[in-house]
């Protein structure tokens, strides 16, 4: 693991440094957000695999850092490192798009388990690629042939089920059990009608992409993306 500790408070720094050396994890340190920020120019996306982010610093605080990182595509996993006791205070970091916090004075044998539970969660939602359809699990939004996909929070949904199932067919039951959380078929359309505006919005880009097995289910076809 890699991490950026950006915090303007020497001691907790020193701290961090003598916790992260015993988890074995490498590290590198700034005093402010100007300095973090400029560490990350240099050294290129994926050179980290984790921030550990102080809220309240001088000049630029933390809030404004991960903003402006969120504003330039950079999804680098974030935990804030905050002193703040307001609930507001926390729910705002993790609105602008932080994975999670912890507060100060820091347990460090919990904030180095919080941050491998980030990194495993980060990891489960990597990108799927099924032929030419592109699924960003992180943002849930998916591309096709290049062109972003307007799919409802349940179209979505039902999008992912049929591309996990990488091609196998998958039952009207298995979808509305997966999608729906109905563990029986109620003789609703329900289905039929989000195959319908999912093929829609999808086959508006490429060709045909669920194929119904009349009387079993449906499955999602692969195209491979068309060469330019």
């Amino acid at each position: 693991m890699q991490v950026l500790v950006i915090d303007d408070d020497p001691e907790f720094r020193a701290l961090a440094a003598v916790a992260l050396d015993d988890a074995d994890i490498e590290y590198v340190a700034a005093e402010d957000a100007e300095e973090g920020l400029r560490i990350l120019k240099q050294s290129g996306q994926g050179r980290f695999d984790l921030i550990l982010l102080d809220v309240q610093m001088p000049g630029a605080s933390g809030w404004d850092l991960l903003l402006a990182l969120r504003d330039d595509g950079n999804e680098i996993p974030v935990i804030f490192l905050t002193g703040l006791e307001k609930v507001e205070e926390r729910v705002k970091g993790l609105r602008l798009g932080a994975d999670d916090y912890v507060p100060k004075p820091v347990e460090f044998d919990e904030l180095v388990a919080r941050m491998e539970a980030v990194l495993r969660r980060r990891q489960s939602l990597s990108p799927i690629e099924f032929g030419d359809i592109h699924v960003d699990m992180a943002r849930r939004k998916v591309v096709r042939a290049g062109n972003r996909i307007d799919l409802s929070p349940r179209e979505y949904d039902l999008v992912l089920a049929l591309i996990r199932s990488n091609g196998a067919l998958m039952s009207r039951e298995e979808l509305l059990r997966e999608v729906w959380d109905m563990d029986f078929d109620p003789g609703t359309n329900v289905l039929d009608v989000h195959i319908g505006r999912v093929r829609k919005k999808l086959d508006r880009h490429g060709r045909p992409s669920i194929e119904t097995v009349r009387g079993q289910g449906y499955r999602m076809k692969r195209h491979e993306p068309v060469a330019p």
